[in-house]
């Protein structure tokens, strides 16, 4: 094997890391953005109850801080998974 073919056996086997640690960090970003959009369904939420009157308010804002759980619950079971 010349030095040439081991440089890039090398270079190859490197960017299997690389591209695993990339995933990761992708997954956690969008993870984290999925946070960000869930609280930002709570304020809407709220929002649209001051404005709205209906008979499901309390529900929306339970359903709504319910997907905030989610989020965070999912983004601390990836910690442990990734």
């Amino acid at each position: 094997m010349t030095p040439f073919d081991k440089l890039l056996e090398f270079l190859v086997a490197g960017w299997r890391v690389d591209v695993a640690i990339l995933a990761k960090l992708g997954v956690w970003l969008f993870l984290l953005l999925y946070l960000g959009f869930s609280l930002v369904v709570v304020r809407q939420v709220r929002l649209m109850s001051r404005t709205v009157t209906g008979f499901l308010e309390k529900e929306l804002e339970v359903l709504g801080w319910a997907l905030v759980l989610l989020a965070v619950a999912v983004f601390i079971f990836s910690l442990f998974i990734l």
